[in-house]
């Protein structure tokens, strides 16, 4: 039989998880307020912002009575800090680093080790992700080269949690989808969040204020709520979410059998390409279109025809647009919307640096590199215009500079890995219309974004690894009756 979702979705709500529950409760009240207190009269300039942790603390404390009845919700609130931490210049939480997916990382192990102390007797067994645990050799590498050989400790650390905490992150994660069709809300749902930076531009035009991300900018008129460069610092950060809900909008429209659902599911995907079409992003342009490719290779039958068919339509929709050659050259860098030929070309000018910076310094310590975290200290004393660069805008160009062919080898055997491990998801939905179009969505995407990856550094990205721990589940419990059927009777 298939697993029962109501089964593994919760464990016992008993006695005895309750008064431990609620003694760890008090108990967090407790250390926090006595700390906050102490940091308050050691330090009188403190800013007020930090006192948002109480508030923070009541919120974490009732989502984990939530998480505890109801362990998708994580996942779901998950992806919806993972587009709040993508959000530039925006203080969550109040308190610097503290992101909505860190504290809410925090609330999911808790639930676990609380959930392994208490209730053994209900406790689900636990799934591990191949490729985060393929990864897990890459971070102990990048935290021990942070250690040894960065310019600064502080810096070091900061840019190390990222490699560090997020295959961690997506094994806790993992932990809390309960089956396949949760797998599949939850994903669905992933889809309308992503709508959610287009809502709050739009909001923001209609009351002509600025109400998150930098404020020093001048509303644009109706074209802000597209240009969405606009609401983000960098759009190249911005496009990762693109590069996600684009393909399984386009997938879930095909899987869907009735004629308003597509209809709406159509216009999402072209407001999100017409989006993306806005933004200028080049890592953005070659990502999206490197995973409509790769539903045509990944998908079978009438899914690969539709992906071939909306390939070459893409293709032909960016030759005939009336700036076409603005496009073009934008791809090669330079930045067509800029003022002066001098600035135009500067993006280019950057970038052949930071690829000359790389290349270098890798020849020069082609086995252990220069140390993670390096490259952007070492950049800055090759040429004055590289002062505000921190990576060299290639994450396997910076994996081999600053990791050399011992860090790259540990990358490798990750990407390695997670590619087997996707295919033979993709074998197990085989034949399965409710499943299939959505894993060659979920898996083109994650093509796309490794592809991402020759642009721009990807390490420090953690909605991929909120996606990966859901994507274990798809086709999971169908082969697992498969197997049972198959299987000799021991008799």
């Amino acid at each position: 039989m298939a697993t029962d979702e109501r089964n593994t979705s919760h464990f016992r709500f008993d006695e005895r998880f309750t008064v431990a529950l609620s003694a760890l409760a008090f108990i967090c009240l407790v250390v926090v307020t006595i700390i906050t207190g102490l940091c308050i009269l050691e330090f009188p300039g403190i800013s007020p912002k930090y006192l948002v942790v109480f508030p923070a603390l009541l919120l974490g404390i009732t989502i984990f009575f939530v998480v505890s009845k109801a362990p998708e919700v994580l996942v779901h609130l998950c992806l919806m800090g993972a587009i709040l931490d993508q959000w530039e210049k925006l203080a969550f939480t109040g308190i610097p680093y503290l992101t909505a997916t860190k504290l809410l990382f925090l609330v999911g192990l808790a639930v676990l080790l609380l959930r392994s102390v208490v209730s053994r007797e209900n406790r689900p067994p636990m799934k591990f992700p191949a490729a985060a645990l393929a990864y897990l050799p890459f971070s102990l590498l990048c935290l021990v080269s942070a250690l040894a050989f960065a310019y600064s400790l502080r810096a070091g650390l900061r840019w190390v949690t990222a490699p560090v905490t997020l295959p961690l992150f997506c094994i806790v994660l993992t932990q809390f989808v309960p089956s396949e069709k949760a797998a599949l809300r939850v994903l669905k749902g992933f889809v309308l969040y992503s709508f959610f930076p287009m809502a709050v531009a739009s909001l923001e035009y209609v009351l002509g204020i600025r109400l998150a991300g930098p404020t020093d900018f001048q509303i644009l008129g109706i074209a802000d709520i597209f240009r969405v460069g606009a609401n983000y610092d960098n759009p190249n950060d911005f496009v990762v979410l693109m590069i996600f809900s684009m393909p399984i909008l386009l997938l879930w429209m095909v899987q869907s059998k009735k004629l308003l659902p597509r209809l709406l599911l159509l216009a999402g995907f072209l407001l999100q390409a017409f989006i993306l079409w806005k933004t200028y992003s080049r890592s953005g342009y070659l990502a999206v279109g490197f995973s409509l490719v790769a539903i045509a290779w990944l998908g079978r039958g009438g899914v690969r025809r539709f992906g071939i068919a909306v390939s070459l339509l893409a293709c032909v929709v960016f030759m005939c647009t009336p700036d076409v050659k603005n496009r073009l050259i934008t791809m090669m860098g330079i930045r067509t919307e800029s003022e002066g030929q001098a600035q135009a070309l500067a993006s280019v000018n950057i970038r052949k640096q930071l690829l000359e910076v790389g290349t270098k310094e890798f020849m020069k310590h082609p086995f252990f590199g220069v140390g993670f975290s390096n490259i952007g200290p070492l950049a800055q004393t090759y040429s004055s215009v590289l002062y505000s660069r921190l990576t060299v805008e290639c994450v396997y160009l910076e994996i081999l500079a600053e990791m050399g062919l011992i860090g790259f080898s540990a990358y490798c055997l990750f990407l390695i890995v997670a590619f087997r491990a996707m295919i033979k998801g993709l074998e197990r939905c085989r034949g399965r219309p409710e499943v299939e179009p959505i894993f060659v969505g979920l898996a083109a995407a994650f093509c796309g974004y490794a592809f991402k990856g020759l642009f721009d550094t990807t390490l420090t990205d953690n909605l991929p690894w909120v996606l990966l721990g859901v994507m274990v589940h798809l086709g999971h419990e169908q082969h697992q009756i498969n197997s049972t059927e198959s299987s000799p009777s021991d008799e």
